[in-house]
Parts: structure tokens; sequence; C-alpha cells
């Protein structure tokens, strides 16, 4: 639009008529009989500068009120994501909002690349049926990917790997069995690299359990410790960064403390 005002003729409220002759990103240069005046471009089109195309200044100032929509739109989605992380960094914050999936192995990477992952329906009751309500997940939940060695039974799980829980996800309010992962903290571990599972907890001599679900609640400490264990299996690699990323950013929002590389955990 600016090159096709070049040469166009214009009515200054002050300085009377004038051609315009230069026009950049934000500056419009014009030629009045008193010399020439640089004026904002296109913020000078909507209160003392008039082209004499009554088009050509319909167009301008279409542009100029989209410009302010996006401005304002920009400026709403950044205080709608300060507020997403104030409500996250003091919201209560429950012990167990950690849940643990059931998936099949070979799904792993492409359920961490969409991001969603299902809660299954209910087994009985009144619901049975309907897609279960993950009512305890919240912002500051990770959902952990876990399945069953092609040979082995069930205290022989494995982790596969993991992802938080969208910024603005709150389980209680999920009606559709899907739960929605944050597009940036995901992890699918590397080929050949697995964690197992039922280390993390206290069991005893008793087999371990899974049942029928799709899957289980557990601790955020316990998250906190298979977080960091995860991102030590990309240690070396390119993807050790954004591992860690993610074990603090579970860690910010869980308000734990952020444990360090090489340190014991306690």
């Amino acid at each position: 639009m600016q090159t096709q005002l070049l040469g166009q003729p214009v009515s200054h409220i002050s300085f009377g008529k004038g051609i315009i002759t230069a026009v950049s990103d934000q500056i419009v240069t014009i030629s009045f009989a008193q010399g020439e005046k640089k004026f904002l471009y296109p913020q000078a089109f909507t209160s003392f500068l008039t082209l004499k195309d009554p088009q050509k200044q319909r167009e301008v100032n279409a542009g100029y009120n989209r410009a302010l929509q996006a401005e304002e739109a920009k400026k709403k989605q950044e205080w709608e994501k300060q507020e997403r992380r104030r409500q996250m960094l003091t919201m209560k914050i429950a012990p167990n909002s950690q849940a643990a999936f059931q998936i099949c192995a070979k799904d792993a990477e492409s359920i961490i690349q969409g991001g969603t992952v299902p809660t299954g329906c209910y087994l009985s009751g009144y619901s049975k049926g309907a897609p279960r309500i993950p009512n305890r997940l919240k912002p500051n939940s990770a959902c952990l990917l876990t399945a069953l060695p092609e040979s082995g039974g069930e205290r022989d799980r494995q982790v596969l790997g993991a992802f938080m829980v969208n910024e603005d996800f709150w389980g209680e309010h999920c009606r559709d069995g899907m739960v929605k992962g944050h597009e940036r903290y995901r992890l699918c571990l590397p080929a050949g690299k697995t964690l197992p599972y039922w280390n993390y907890f206290d069991h005893g001599a008793v087999l371990p359990r899974w049942g029928n679900v799709a899957f289980r609640y557990f601790s955020n400490s316990v998250m906190q410790k298979m977080l960091f264990d995860m991102a030590g299996l990309f240690s070396g690699t390119g993807q050790e960064p954004a591992a860690r990323e993610f074990y603090r950013y579970f860690c910010e929002i869980n308000r734990l403390p952020v444990r360090q590389p090489g340190t014991e955990q306690g």
C-alpha cells in the first residue's frame, strides 16, 4: 500500500495541499508549498492528513485499524499468558496430581508428538462407558507414558516418556476423555532407553498391580524424581537442555526444589 501512495495529493489541516514524495514503513514525506514535512505513517492519516483519493484513504484507515486490532490481540494474548502463569504459581498444590498412563509402546512417540492421551472409560457405576474425567489433573500436572515390555510382567513396566498438561487444562472440565498436552514440555525417551516404573514406589515384596484402568494418579515428589532421571538419559545429547528445562518447569509450578545434575536426591 505504501508504494501506491507515492505522488498522491493530500490535504493537511494546517499546511494545506501537498504531494507525497516518499513513504517508508513508519514515515511519510510530503512536499508542501512551505517545504517538505515528515509524518508518522499511517497514524497521521487518521487525524490531520487526508488523501484526495477517498478509496485510498479508506484503505489506509482499514490497514491502520487492522494493525490496532492485531496489537490489541497480541497484548491480550500476552496478558492471558501471564495470568495463566500467575494462577499456576498461586494455585493450591494437591500432593497427588500426576498421572501415569498405560499405552502401547509403539504409540509413545506419536502420543508425545500429538500431545494428547486418552483417559479411558469408567468401568462400572452410573457413568459406565463414559470417558473418565481426570479431575485431579491441573496445569501443574505431568502425564507419564508407561508400557509393559513384550516379554515380562507388571513388575517390568517401563516409562517411555512424559508431557506436561496444557497451561489452560483443568481435568475437572475435561469431558471428551482426552488430556491435552503442553506444546513445549514433552519428552520421548531415546531409543533403547527406559526407566523401570515400579522402582519409584515402595511396594515391598507384594507384586504390583495396575488393574484395568487407563491411568493411575501418583505423587508430585515421585514425578519430580522420574523427570530428573529422565533428563539424565539425555545427558550429552542435543535434547538435554530441553529435558532439563522440562524438569525445572515442573519443579517451579509444583514449588519443589530443583536438584542439580550430579547431586543426590533428598
